[in-house]
């Protein structure tokens, strides 16, 4: 393979290294490094952007190539406890991938191995692949160990840059870098205004060490799921905006990434890379009014902000035609002054028996956990969630300089109490 990278995959290289995209599941059997290199090997074939590397023409444009490029790297390591294994996956995450190097891909893999637990953390340039490539890849990893002798079909994907976008969001592309440029200035003299000159600025840590990150995990019960779910339908509320309004009293701009697969002019499917947009609503959480009907005004204003004209937005203003360098810029200033130096961002996979299903889940040894996460941008403070066997499971990603333990507890502590209030309210 040999193509510049898309729209989509150069927005994304905008944010800087490292800029990675990882999940970790703990297994209740044995997995053995030949296995995994059995089947990554399958992987490879079946999904083409797990055997690329970058390169960078004579204009500094970033390309996808396989020449050269090996098989996905695989370290073991001894299972010390759950603790020591998170700590690997937050170094995963804040380090970033080797570029010089021509024969690694741009996807790798961390076994922590002991005879009764395995736990499996997989790692991906982020700009090869979103949240659902990385549930898709899970389940085919699961299907190809469980069916060794599964045929490999290799999937489809937008082998040029006009198949991503359809004619309409194409039109919008600009040519050149000038908006950007424009939205640039704007932006510094926004900054310095709102922020320098009244003596409020504060150096934005873009890339956050991997000592720095925490996480936190809770869940619903299964009969709270149900009841929270069966709520939200009788109130003609989506799932996303029933969550989002538990977090609206203290976060009142929210982010959250979109898939963009069934928006484009491709039929993607499920095959792994980049198709996630992001986007950003805002909603102050009026208390003398109910829980359901803040959720109903929350859905309003996510209803218009996924429109594709608003999803699109930066589209229009950014393209290839900017520098990676601006572009990290733009990037900065942008979330910084959209979020108020509070970036928040609730990341939904939904159902994830549903992305996992006709893997061979009923052979595979038991998963205890699932869960993933993205360098950490901004110290942004990310919440995924993920309904599964019936639990709806929560995942606070979080800053150790930003917040302590004992207050993210509590804090999910209050959300749950509020979820569950909204179930009986």
């Amino acid at each position: 393979m040999l193509r510049e990278v898309n729209e989509l995959e150069y927005l994304s290289l905008g944010v800087g290294q490292p800029f990675n995209i990882a999940v970790m599941l703990k297994i209740k059997g044995k997995i053995t490094v030949e296995q995994l290199e059995t089947v990554f090997c399958k992987l490879q074939r079946r999904h083409p952007l797990l055997q690329v590397r970058l390169i960078f023409d004579e204009k500094e444009k970033p390309w996808f190539t396989s020449e050269g490029v090996g098989s996905v790297p695989i370290i073991e390591i001894k299972r010390k406890n759950h603790s020591h294994s998170v700590l690997k996956f937050h170094k995963e995450l804040a380090t970033p991938f080797d570029l010089d190097n021509k024969k690694l891909p741009l996807l790798r893999i961390t076994l922590i191995s002991s005879p009764e637990i395995t736990e499996l953390i997989i790692c991906a340039l982020h700009t090869i692949g979103d949240g659902f490539s990385m549930a898709f890849l899970v389940a085919d990893m699961i299907n190809y160990i469980v069916n060794p002798d599964e045929e490999i079909i290799s999937l489809d994907f937008p082998k040029k840059d006009v198949d991503i976008f359809t004619p309409r969001v194409r039109r919008m592309i600009p040519k050149t870098s000038f908006y950007a440029r424009v939205v640039y200035t704007l932006l510094r003299i926004y900054n310095f205004l709102r922020y320098v000159f009244v003596g409020k600025s504060k150096p934005a840590e873009v890339n956050v060490k991997e000592d720095e990150l925490a996480i936190f995990s809770t869940k619903l019960t299964k009969d709270q799921t149900m009841k929270f779910l069966k709520r939200c339908k009788k109130e003609k509320v989506t799932v996303h905006s029933g969550i989002s309004t538990t977090f609206a009293q203290e976060y009142p701009i929210m982010g959250s990434p979109v898939n963009l697969r069934e928006r484009l002019n491709h039929n993607i499917g499920k095959s792994f890379g980049f198709y996630s947009g992001v986007t950003v609503y805002k909603m102050k959480y009026l208390k003398k009014r109910n829980f359901w009907r803040n959720a109903k005004r929350l859905q309003k204003k996510l209803s218009r902000s996924l429109r594709d004209r608003k999803l699109f937005f930066p589209q229009k203003l950014l393209s290839k035609a900017t520098s990676l360098e601006l572009l990290r810029k733009i990037g900065t200033y942008y979330i910084e002054i959209m979020t108020k130096k509070e970036p928040f961002s609730i990341d939904n996979l939904g159902k994830a028996d549903v992305l996992l299903q006709n893997a061979g889940l009923d052979q595979f040894p038991p998963i205890e956990s699932y869960f993933g996460g993205t360098t950490s941008f901004l110290n942004t403070f990310i919440v995924l969630l993920y309904t599964i066997e019936g639990e709806m499971n929560f995942y606070f990603h979080y800053t150790k300089k930003k917040y302590s333990k004992e207050e993210i507890k509590s804090y999910a502590k209050t959300i749950m109490k509020r979820l569950v209030d909204a179930i009986n309210e």
